[in-house]
């Protein structure tokens, strides 16, 4: 247990490792009893309960939640200016939601051994939800 603590806000980033490559994703959906063929419904449930999870919050916050169509606007200016448009000096100010580009995992098929199988592939599909 413990504390942190900053003049402006703390933004945490990270990745979970053994997600992040095929092998450790394969060993996580045979763990989880997730096949191939059901990957792709398991991952857009989980996402709508990531981002259900996430638009709740803001509710209960009171904050507004904004969808962007590009990936290449300028986050923490767009929170700013919703700050300085809202009058807001401190606590939550937004909750910003964009597709972004990344290296993330899908099932493909393999014509040569007639199986699916997993891999990592840049794509354009990653939400990012951000809290400002």
């Amino acid at each position: 247990m413990g504390a942190i603590s900053g003049l402006d806000r703390i933004r945490f980033r990270g990745t979970l490792r053994w997600l992040a490559s095929e092998r450790g994703m394969g060993t996580f959906m045979n763990q989880a009893r997730i096949l191939l063929k059901d990957f792709s419904g398991w991952v857009n449930g989980l996402t709508a309960q990531v981002r259900d999870s996430c638009e709740s919050r803001a509710k209960d916050l009171g904050i507004e939640v904004r969808y962007l169509m590009s990936s290449g606007v300028d986050k923490e200016k767009l929170a700013r200016q919703i700050a300085a448009d809202k009058r807001i000096t401190e606590g939550s100010i937004c909750l910003l939601s964009v597709v972004e580009p990344c290296i993330a995992p899908m099932v493909k098929g393999n014509k040569a051994s007639k199986k699916l199988e997993l891999v990592m592939a840049p794509r354009k599909v990653c939400l990012c939800v951000s809290l400002f």
